[in-house]
């Protein structure tokens, strides 16, 4: 099972890219916030889907579009998610 919050690549062939994540029952708002991100670049984000486990565990799966700046557009979407988790956690008291 892939480490929780990290994005898995699962395969990277011809135009497109297919990569998952898991995130536990405490970080689920955690996948939507992602999957807003991800939105945010025109086209990136081809097909998504999710599945909750009984444990409440979340399983996101994602299809992207490969272009040149694919691994750039995820490593500043993992750092816009990061912070703001962090800065709701540190205006919340958690």
């Amino acid at each position: 099972m892939s480490q929780e919050g990290v994005l898995s690549i699962v395969s990277s062939s011809g135009s497109s890219i297919k990569a998952t994540m898991w995130f536990g029952p405490m970080r689920a708002k955690e996948s939507s916030i992602w999957l807003l991100h991800l939105l945010n670049h025109q086209g990136f984000l081809e097909r998504c889907s999710f599945k909750q486990n009984t444990q409440g565990r979340i399983k996101l799966k994602l299809e992207l579009k490969k272009r040149l700046d694919w691994e750039q557009v995820l490593t500043n979407t993992k750092l816009s998610v990061v912070s703001l988790i962090t800065r709701t956690e540190n205006l919340s008291g958690d």
